[in-house]
């Protein structure tokens, strides 16, 4: 029996210290048929390339800083691999993960995306308890044709999904203008096009400390992301109105909701006529910094 080939993109920028851990995590899988590609994003210190010299499979590509999600582009393009995964350079997966996972894909030819919960570790590595991914009662939404289930409420975490090459066309990457909150917009658009399954157990760790350089506590930074995915829905070839309008009324929600979680001293309201007649143009113009 032939098993598929998995390509497994590991961006790095100026961040030596978790790198290895999570290249580990991947040559340690109990599934073998694995690349790793680490693709430095124009570090200051060239530290990555040493790193991956060390283990089989594991190669080494360097570029101009361009951003988390041209990394992922970049990767993709020199994937080999039937399926890819992405792997943060501060996070690390459960030795089973990609076997698990492959066996979903492999048996079933209609799901695109197979993706899972995540153990929370501190910045050592130390589980805290907490396990990210779905509440008991929305397992089953995490499952099938999720898209207006998922749209501006959640995306897949970031450690855990397991993607068919295929879904990477054209007009279905990573969106290098924006430079935080690229995977909500990548994985709602995917979500649009393609069916998930969801495997109810922890299959990676996602690490959280205190470092302002993260992206994902950069929260100001997400402010308006909502009008450059809805221009990206369309750029996919949406022209139905009534889908177009209903995508645009869930991303004003979710663009309302993220500001006012931010701003709690400035929150915006916006009149009803607005929101139900006008939220294309409410997108447009009420989120700005």
């Amino acid at each position: 029996m032939s098993y598929p080939l998995v390509s497994v993109i590991i961006p790095t920028y100026n961040r030596e210290k978790y790198l290895e851990q999570a290249i580990l995590s991947v040559i340690n899988q109990s599934y073998s048929d694995l690349e790793v590609l680490v693709i430095d994003d124009g570090s200051n210190v060239n530290y990555a390339q040493s790193i991956c010299a060390k283990y089989p499979n594991c190669n080494y590509f360097g570029k101009k800083n361009g951003g988390l999600s041209s990394a992922r582009n970049y990767g993709i393009a020199l994937a080999k691999g039937e399926f890819i995964a992405f792997l943060d350079d501060d996070d690390f997966w459960e030795s089973s993960k990609i076997e698990k996972q492959v066996k979903v894909l492999v048996e079933n030819s209609s799901i695109d995306c197979v993706h899972s919960s995540a153990k929370v570790v501190d910045e050592n590595g130390k589980p805290t308890g907490e396990i990210i991914g779905a509440a008991q009662n929305k397992i089953h939404k995490r499952s099938g044709y999720v898209f207006w289930n998922a749209l501006g409420c959640w995306v897949v975490k970031s450690p855990t999904p397991l993607i068919r090459r295929k879904v990477f066309q054209k007009d279905l990457m990573f969106d290098e203008s924006i430079k935080v909150g690229e995977d909500i917009d990548f994985y709602q658009r995917m979500f649009f096009r393609h069916k998930l399954l969801y495997i109810n157990e922890p299959l990676a760790f996602y690490r959280q400390y205190a470092n302002e350089e993260r992206l994902s506590v950069q929260r100001e930074k997400y402010i308006g992301i909502e009008k450059k995915m809805y221009l990206n829905f369309k750029q996919m070839g949406i022209k139905n109105p009534f889908v177009l309008y209903k995508i645009a009324l869930k991303l004003l929600k979710s663009a309302i909701k993220t500001w006012n979680q931010i701003f709690l001293l400035k929150p915006i309201v916006i009149n009803k006529i607005d929101f139900y007649f006008r939220p294309v143009y409410c997108l447009k113009n009420y989120f700005n910094t």
